[in-house]
């Protein structure tokens, strides 16, 4: 499914000004990709609140996922039928765990080891919830880890967050405009960031000292106005983030002993 389909499924439900806006980003996809939704308003003369209702009219739950979709279908991998949907999601899994294969852990597990606290903020509700598991799990481990369940409370912790700690960021899309301002306050600080995202190039990874990406591919279900997305490949990925954490340890206390 492409952004035309999308239209056309909820044509009944969108204004002049929706089409007007909708006409703006088919013309401008590539430039709209990355735009804020600040920016994007300013380019169709409309408010933040007006774009926001139309990707939800679209059936998104915001402007993040919105241009998650857009660079997801351009690639044509949204599946439509069963047998393309248990295909999706052993991609997702293979796909996250060939990335991770390939990809560094020791110096995130050095870093996480070396933190007094291990600050964990996640986007959506979804992905908090995989966040508290590892939050949990790095208990298990004796070391402090602290999940922020808001942004007013990720506002409030930012001055007690210090050089010796670690904030792990989870998201989608990585483009959560709200989440900027915290990730470049801390970057001014030098507090060390660990992002987990979908894979893109996108802002969270772009401002992590450590950057990790799972594979998440949305589709559609038949009779439902939603984008339907599975994150499974974030919880394949957290775990593996924790198993090489456990190793790195088990490492260390073998060398020592």
């Amino acid at each position: 499914m492409n952004l035309e389909t999308l239209m056309q499924k909820h044509q009944k439900s969108l204004s002049e000004l929706d089409w007007a806006i909708l006409g703006y980003i088919l013309e401008n996809e590539q430039q709209v990709m990355q735009l804020s939704i600040v920016e994007l308003g300013e380019k169709v003369h409309s408010s933040k609140s007006s774009i926001l209702r139309l990707t939800k009219k679209l059936g998104f739950s915001g402007y993040s996922e919105f241009k998650y979709f857009m660079r997801q279908s351009k690639q044509n991998n949204i599946g439509t039928t069963d047998t393309d949907l248990i295909d999706l999601q052993t991609k997702d899994i293979e796909n996250t765990v060939k990335l991770a294969q390939q990809t560094d852990f020791t110096s995130l597990s050095k870093a996480i080891q070396q933190a007094n606290t291990v600050y964990c903020y996640a986007t959506g509700y979804s992905q908090r919830k995989v966040v508290e598991e590892f939050s949990k799990m790095l208990m298990i481990c004796d070391k402090r880890s602290i999940i922020i369940p808001v942004k007013t409370e990720l506002d409030i912790s930012m001055s007690m967050i210090t050089k010796e700690d670690i904030v792990l960021f989870v998201s989608l899309s990585g483009e959560t405009d709200d989440v900027k301002e915290n990730i470049l306050s801390l970057n001014a600080r030098n507090i060390p960031i660990a992002a987990i995202t979908a894979f893109s190039h996108n802002f969270f990874a772009e401002h992590a000292q450590y950057a990790y990406f799972y594979y998440s591919t949305p589709f559609t279900v038949s009779g439902k106005e939603h984008i339907a997305q599975s994150l499974v490949g974030l919880s394949v990925l957290v775990d593996l983030i924790y198993r090489k954490y456990v190793t790195f340890l088990n490492k260390q206390f073998e060398e020592e002993t």
